[in-house]
Parts: C-alpha cells; structure tokens; sequence
C-alpha cells in the first residue's frame, strides 16, 4: 500500500512575521519574530532553472524545501513570510505548489542568525 504523504522528515521550519520590537516611547529599538506555525520539511536539491529564478528576482537561492501544504498558507501571500530553521532566519523568493495542492515548495534566501 502507498503512503499517503511521502516522507517530510529533514526537520521542522517556523514560519511567520519579522516585527519592530519599540520601546515605552514608541521608538524602534529592534525587531523580533513573530511565529505563525510550524512545518515538516524535506530539502530539496535546486535546479539551475532554480538559482536562475532567484537571480533574476534579486536574490540568491539558499535552500529549497518541501513541505505539506496547510489550509491556513493557501489565503495568505507567502512571499511575504520569513523562515526559521534551527535558528537561521531566511526571507521566501518565492513559493510554488504541485498540481494537487498537496505540497509547498519554498525557495529561501538566508538573511543570518536570529539570537531570540
């Protein structure tokens, strides 16, 4: 019998919103992530069609990953999001799905370490 998902066992990756973090006057004094969910990944070898993509969008591909693909993510702007995975912060270049919808593949630029 065939599984229903393939394998997603790379590790996990938090995904959510980089915010200004101010002080009791209202000035910025920072930034911290603010989580939105959590997802199983496998990393994917990229493509030279891949790091092209990037390129031609300004930016460098770092790694790429596959993930399930939860309702909550199918009403939002992906590109918009930052990734968490073991304490490296990426920005989203882009993200695409399979024809059924069942996956999410994330394209991700990595910014640095996040100390939080």
């Amino acid at each position: 019998m065939k599984p229903l998902h393939e394998p997603l066992n790379d590790g996990f990756l938090e995904y959510g919103r980089v915010t200004p973090v101010r002080n009791g006057v209202g000035k910025r004094t920072g930034e911290a992530f603010v989580s939105e969910g959590k997802l199983a990944f496998k990393e994917l070898s990229a493509r030279e069609e891949d790091y092209r993509m990037a390129g031609l969008k300004g930016a460098s591909l770092d790694i790429k990953v596959k993930t399930l693909c939860p309702p909550k993510l199918k009403r939002i702007s992906k590109t918009q999001l930052t990734v968490m995975i073991d304490q490296i912060e990426y920005d989203v270049i882009e993200v695409d799905r399979d024809n059924q919808q069942r996956y999410l593949y994330f394209y991700l630029q990595e910014v640095g370490v996040r100390d939080e």
